[in-house]
This record gives structure tokens, C-alpha cells and sequence, in this order.
């Protein structure tokens, strides 16, 4: 982010108190120095922050698939501010009659989580409260991986309860059944899922637990094939009655799940009361008669899910009010005859007639009995599937033989007809070699293909998955040396090889242009910059692009036409960047009319119309704050780049809307959590505002991505040094000078940190290493001045 914004910025904070930004930015930053108080709790590492200057951040890298869409994002200085220190909430994931679901971000373990918190309009009802805490208690007790674990219980504003757990990422068995074409589809993998799901509510009954509202939209299936049973908020605790009570008598040392109302009246469980989706719902549950309930129950809902998957569609449908009647009379005739024309296998169909039945004696005792009934004919297909392809082997095997015989027959009278029979010999022979070479090279181009799928995905300086790709495509290079190889195989082989190269090439230029601005830009002083112009430059001209050379308008046509125009156009802007903000330290690399050139050029070379948007805001005479409120509230963050987040606020900082820029920076970061400069846009301009722990924060968050970064080791030790943590500051200056030891300016910081320590002689040594580096480094000088004046006498 140009510096000079940073700067013209500064000016927005005159008129705040330091209360006034310690209340702001405690909604939009959630940890803070002010957050003592804070319901929530205070985090732990806050508070390690405090007492030992900081603990470094540990940050994994994002799953694939790592995106969470939100209903709506959090309210700015609401609810974030309503959590405290310990977390920080990105926005509303879904509501319900109860609670609210929230994306919410674990600030000590550096973990998403889901925050569930009780509905305002019920925190006066003793009975809500006590469900929720109830349902809270349950999923705790549930130490299952089907179900998800419940990481903490805690009050907002000591008066509204809420509890964290896993935040699930994937797709509902509901979405996964909608997109079907039609009920036989990937009937397999459902029934896998189903499995699964039986499992879960198995080992919940024998804790004498039922789910009451099992349905497609309550079982969430994860990017790896992981399969969770949610939202246990009607779920029942069986106290009295029901198969649960029999087999405790038989296993007295089983433990059971307690709760708040486990020696209490339920309530809620009367005649007459009617909870859970009436289209899964078992007759008794329809018709109000909760205190019948038990496995039996979940059982009749499970078998509707499966009644989906055979057939696309649960037993009931129709209207709300029609659907509940169908339930109530369980007329589940139309359901049957659907299954008995769906295809399946009849012991299938037969698992889940019986799960329908409208007498809960009629259908299976429990889950546990379900999920083994649908194992067993998995087990069987695997059989039967297995017995079929020995049989097709075998007649292959004797269709190949035979074909084989015939083959050295006509072989055999060929050649003693024609002399041939060597010549048809080799020729098979060199056909077979063909074929077997092709097929490794074709097998080969499949794992390059993979391989560099998954490295082009990866963040920008993971070198492991392009070794892998490298190494992958080498063997396709060795295996196309040996020749005899079918003409389009190695025709594919050569695209593929052809593609490797590119893409690696391309990788090469992204990270040195990220290497370049993360050393350049992560300093504040001239001659880091300087570097990063010519540097920048360099890297440019190494890939193709020459800017001393070509126009603006053909520099911008070859980055469009690369495949990494959006990595390029971020380049280009930040070199545009640097060299307006050398012109502050009088180094002009290129005049006024030349940069407006070239930044008329920029939205040729990246032609995402809010990308142009923002800079028009950021290089405009004199931007108004209603169209950069504007601008942002438009704003998709789950799709715009980080980089032009950064610039984004860079605008708001023009405007002087600082809680504005405060909020970009709080939800971009929780969104792209480890991308390096957003981070460090971030401390930095924290530090102009004077938040020194906050920045801390971020600078060690930096750090645990980058740990060789000289400028934020630097910045981490000036920072250090206004919170008068003395120590800590030298420590960090001195890292910074391991890894960039001609870097005169961190010399001068160590001086001034050594002189405000009282270590004279030090600052004095520091000062004079710095001048021997660069003589003309600025505060070297005026700090040994300095120096001087107070020794006279």
C-alpha cells in the first residue's frame, strides 16, 4: 500500500481520544489492550502478549474448498465488539428458530469456528435458555466423529449464551441429493454417506440420546469424505421408558449424557407438542405424543432419508400443513410404491420399508441395527461385485487364449506359406512395446496433469508441490527418449511438458515479484525502495515485459495476454506505486506525466471492473466519501484479491473513514488469513495509529509466515520499543540486521533503542555502523549529536 496514503491519513486522528479509537478498534480487531472487561473473556494469548510481548501466531495452510458463504457479514462494532478478545466473528451463517450460527475465528488457536448464540428475542425465556444450554450439553457429552465437538460455553454480555464448536465445511447430503439427475445416480456413494450417518445416531443411542430432527439438510459431508450428523437443538435425553432404559439395566457401567433438566420435569417434552420437519417425522412425533419417542423414532427418520436417496424424494410431500397430516396418518403408501419400482436391491428396499412402518414395534430397535443391516449389503455388493469381475477375467482370459491360438496358428501358416512368420513376430512385438510404453506415458500425463492442478493451487512460495510436478515431468521426458510410443500419446506428452515449463515459469515470476515487495515494502526508507523499483523492474523484464522499453499500452496488452495478468497487473501497480512514492524522497525515476501514463494503462492490464473501481478511488484529485462507502459496501470479499483489499483501504484512508478501513482490513484478514502483505498492510497502519499491541499482533502473524522477513522484524522491534519493552526490541532489531545486515537504517533503530535503554556506549556503536553503511542514512548523525550534548559537562 503507497505510503503516502499511510501518511494522508494520519490527519483523521486528530480529533479522536484514545478512548475513542480503543472502542472502535476493539469491535473491528477484537483483541486489544481495552478488552479487560470484555464477557467473552479475554484471550490467552492476549494476555501472553501482555506479560511476555507476544507469542508468535502458528497459521496452517487453507484446506481447499476453505470458503464459507455468509448470510450476512458481522455488523461493524456490534456483535464483534460483544465477543471480546477471544474471538473475532467474519459474519452470520445461518439462523434459526432458536440461534444464530456465526463464522467466527478462534484468535488464540488460530482456528475457524461456529458460534452459535441464542436469538436476543428468547434470552428472557427461561425454557429457551435452557434448551439451548441443553442442546450445548448434549453435543458436548457426544464424543463422536460423526458429531461435532463443542469447543467452549460461554455469555455475551453475561447474559447471552452461546457455545463454539467445529465449523463445518462442505455440502449437506440435501444439496448432494438435489443435484442428481435422477434417483439411480451415485446411489453408491450416498448409501456410503447414509452408512455413516447410521453409525452416528448408533453410538447416540447407546449414550440414550435421539436426534428428533434427522433430515438431508442435518448431515453435512466434507471435502474429504468426512459426514456429520448437526444441530442437536431438539434432541432428547431418555430418562424414563424407551429401549435405552433396558439395555442400562443391562450395562449399569455404560456412561449416559446428562444435562441441565436430566433431574428436571421436561417441560417442553408434553402431550401435544410438535417439533422437528414433519416431511422425516415419525407418526408419533406428528401427532404430539413425545413422550412415546425413543430410537424407534430417529429410526422411522432415517428411513425416510433413505427412502430420498432410493427414490428422490422423502415419504410426505406437498404443503406444510398437508405434509404434517400425511405424518400423523404415517400414509406412507405412496413412499412404498415408489420403492418397490425404484430399482434397488429388494434387501435394501426391505431395510427401508421396515424403518417406515407406522407401529414402532414394526420397524428395527435402534440405529445401530440400521447402520448393520445397510453394512451388510454394501459387504454384498462388494461381493457380488467382486465375484462378476472375476468371472469377466476369467472369460477374458479364455477369450484372449483362444484368440491367442487362432492368432499362432495363421502366424505358423504364414510362415511357412511366405517365410513371414519372424516378420509378423516382430512386428506384434514392437506393436505390444508401443502399446505398453503408451499406456505408462499416458498414466504418466494423468499424474502430471493432477500434480500440477494441485501446485498451481498452492500458495505463492510453496516449492513442494512444483518439485513434485518437476520431477513427474521428467519421467514423461526418460520415457519419450526411449521411443516407440504412439503418435497422438506423444503428442500429449510434449503439450503437457510444454505446459509444465510455462506454468513454471509464471510460478517463478509471481514469487519474485511477492519476494521483492514483501523485502522492499515491509521497509519504510528510501533506499528499500529504490531497490524495490529496480528490483520490480528486473523482474519484469526477466518474464518478457520490458518497461523501459515498451509503451505503457504494449506493456499492458503483454500482461493481459499472460496467464498471470492478475499476479502482473498487481506488480505493475505496485512498481507504479513506488516510484510516485520515491518522489517524497526526492528520487523521481519517472515525471508526473509519465506515472498518470502509466496508471491510465492499468485497467488495460487488469480488466476486473472493481479492481478499476478502487483506483479510480485511490489515484483520484480528490475522491469523495460517499462513493468509497459506496465502493465498499459493494464490495465481494470472498472474491476480491487481498491486494486490491489493501488498495481498498488505502482509499478509505484518503476519505479519513478510518472505521471503515478498520473493518476492511478485520474481515480481509480473516478471509485470506495468511497472505503475508495483507497482514502487514495491516500492523502498519495500526502503527500510524498508534495501536502499538494490536500491531504487534499482526507483525507476529507475519513473522509466522515469513520468518526470514528482515523489514518486519524491524518493524516488530520499533513497535516493541514504543510499549517500552526494551529487551524484546533489541531482540527483534538484531534479527532483522541477521537477515539484512547492510541495511543501514535498522542500524539507527537499534541506536535509538539502545539510547532510550540508557546503554550510551551501544546507541554510540549502532549509530556508527549504520553511517559506515551508508553515510548519507538518516538519524545516524543527529542521534550521535545528540549523544554528545549530553555528555558535556
Amino acid at each position: 500500500m503507497a505510503d503516502s496514503d499511510y501518511r494522508n491519513g494520519i490527519a483523521g486522528f486528530e480529533g479522536w481520544t484514545g478512548d475513542d479509537l480503543d472502542a472502535a478498534l476493539r469491535a473491528a480487531f477484537g483483541p486489544g489492550g481495552s478488552d479487560v472487561g470484555a464477557p467473552a473473556g479475554i484471550g490467552v494469548l492476549t494476555t501472553l502478549d501482555r506479560t511476555l510481548g507476544g507469542c508468535t501466531r502458528v497459521l496452517l495452510r487453507a484446506e481447499p474448498g476453505d470458503d464459507m458463504p455468509l448470510v450476512r457479514p458481522a455488523q461493524r462494532g456490534a456483535f464483534a465488539e460483544a465477543v471480546g478478545a477471544r474471538y473475532q466473528v467474519l459474519g452470520e451463517i445461518a439462523r434459526g428458530g432458536v440461534g444464530v450460527v456465526m463464522h467466527s475465528r478462534d484468535v488464540d488457536l488460530g482456528r475457524d469456528v461456529a458460534m452459535k448464540v441464542l436469538r436476543g428475542d428468547h434470552v428472557q425465556r427461561p425454557s429457551m435458555v435452557q434448551r439451548f444450554i441443553e442442546e450445548a450439553q448434549i453435543a458436548g457429552q457426544l464424543q463422536h466423529p460423526g458429531i461435532l465437538p463443542v469447543y467452549e460455553l460461554g455469555l455475551l454480555n453475561a447474559t447471552t449464551p452461546f457455545f463454539t464448536m467445529k465449523l463445518v465445511k462442505g455440502r449437506t447430503l440435501a444439496a448432494l441429493l438435489q443435484q442428481r439427475s435422477g434417483p439411480a445416480d451415485d446411489r453408491e456413494r450416498l448409501l456410503a454417506v447414509f452408512e455413516q450417518v447410521c453409525q452416528t445416531l448408533a453410538y447416540a443411542h447407546t449414550k440414550g440420546v435421539i436426534h428428533r430432527d434427522l433430515k438431508p439438510s442435518n448431515v453435512m459431508v466434507g471435502a474429504f469424505g468426512e459426514v456429520q450428523v448437526v444441530d442437536w437443538g431438539l434432541a432428547k435425553v431418555l430418562r424414563q421408558g424407551g429401549l435405552a432404559d433396558e439395555r442400562r439395566t443391562l450395562a449399569a457401567d455404560e456412561s449416559i449424557v446428562a444435562t441441565v433438566r436430566t433431574d428436571a420435569t421436561d417441560a417442553a417434552s408434553v402431550v401435544g407438542s410438535v417439533m422437528g420437519t414433519p416431511a422425516y417425522m415419525p407418526p408419533e412425533q406428528a401427532r404430539g405424543h413425545v413422550d412415546r419417542l425413543d430410537e424407534r423414532s430417529d429410526v422411522f427418520s432415517l428411513g425416510a432419508i433413505l427412502c430420498e436417496i432410493l427414490t428422490g424424494q422423502p415419504p410426505y410431500q406437498g404443503e406444510h400443513e398437508a405434509v404434517l397430516r400425511q405424518a400423523a396418518d404415517c400414509a406412507t403408501g405412496d413412499a412404498l410404491a415408489r420403492l418397490a419400482a425404484c430399482g434397488a436391491d429388494e434387501d435394501l428396499v426391505s431395510v427401508c420399508r421396515r424403518s417406515l412402518a407406522s407401529d414402532p414395534d414394526g420397524r428395527q430397535r435402534d440405529a445401530g441395527v440400521v447402520a448393520a443391516e445397510v453394512s451388510e449389503h454394501r459387504a454384498s455388493l462388494a461381493r457380488r461385485a467382486r465375484q462378476a469381475e472375476l468371472a469377466a477375467a476369467e472369460a477374458s482370459a479364455k477369450v484372449v487364449a483362444e484368440r491367442r491360438a487362432r492368432w499362432l496358428a495363421v502366424a505358423l501358416l504364414l510362415g511357412v506359406v511366405f517365410g513371414g512368420v519372424g516378420a509378423a513376430i516382430s512386428a506384434r512385438g514392437r506393436a505390444a512395446r508401443e502399446d505398453e510404453r503408451s499406456a505408462r506415458v499416458n498414466s504418466a500425463i494423468e499424474s502430471v496433469a493432477e500434480l500440477l492442478g494441485a501446485a498451481a493451487a498452492a500458495p505463492v512460495g510453496q516449492s513442494e508441490p512444483w518439485f513434485e510436478v518437476r520431477t513427474a515431468t521428467e519421467q514423461i521426458e526418460a520415457l519419450l527418449a526411449e521411443g516407440e510410443i504412439a503418435a497422438d500419446t506423444v503428442q500429449r506428452a510434449e503439450a503437457i511438458v510444454a505446459k509444465v515449463h510455462k506454468a513454471d515459469a509464471d510460478r517463478r515470476v509471481s514469487e519474485r515479484i511477492e519476494d521483492v515487495v514483501s523485502m522492499g515494502a515491509t521497509h519504510y526508507d528510501k533506499f528499500s525502495w529504490v531497490w524495490m523499483e529496480e528490483s520490480l523492474r528486473d523482474a519484469f523484464g526477466e518474464y518478457g515485459i520490458d518497461l523501459e522499453a515498451l509503451s505503457p499500452s504494449e506493456a499492458a496488452a503483454r500482461i493481459r495476454e499472460s496467464d498471470l495478468a492478475p499476479q502482473l497487473a498487481d506488480g505493475l501497480e505496485l512498481w507504479i506505486a513506488t516510484c510516485a512514492n520515491l518522489r517524497m524522497f526526492g528520487v523521481e525515476t519517472m515525471t508526473v506525466e509519465e506515472l498518470r501514463r502509466w496508471t491510465g494503462v492499468l485497467d488495460q492490464a487488469d480488466p476486473d471492473p472493481f479492481a478499476a473501481a478502487v483506483r479510480k478511488q485511490v489515484y483520484a484529485d480528490a475522491p469523495l466519501h460517499a462513493d468509497v462507502e459506496a465502493l465498499v459496501e459493494s464490495a465481494d470479499f470472498e472474491t476480491v484479491r487481498p491486494r486490491t483489499l489493501s488498495w481498498l483501504a488505502s482509499a478509505c484512508h484518503r476519505v479519513n473513514d478510518l472505521a471503515m478501513l478498520d473493518d476492511i482490513f478485520r474481515r480481509a484478514v480473516l478471509i485470506y488469513p495468511d497472505d503475508f502483505m495483507l497482514n502487514f498492510d495491516y500492523a502498519f497502519n495500526l502503527t500510524y495509529m498508534k495501536r502499538w499491541e494490536h500491531a504487534i499482533r499482526y507483525y507476529h502473524r507475519c513473522l509466522a509466515l515469513r520468518p526470514d522477513s528482515a523489514g518486519v522484524w524491524r518493524s516488530l522491534g520499533v513497535a516493541l520499543r514504543e510499549i517500552d519493552d526494551l529487551e524484546e526490541s533489541v531482540d527483534a532489531l538484531m534479527r532483522s540486521i541477521a537477515f539484512q545486515p547492510e541495511h543501514a537504517p535498522t542500524f539507527v533503530e537499534l541506536g535509538l533503542t539502545y539510547e532510550k535503554q540508557g546503554e550510551r556506549e551501544m546507541a554510540i556503536a549502532a549509530f556508527e555502523d549504520a553511517l559506515a553503511l551508508r553515510a548519507d542514512v538518516g538519524g545516524a548523525q543527529e542521534g550521535l549529536d545528540r549523544l554528545a550534548v549530553e555528555t558535556v559537562p
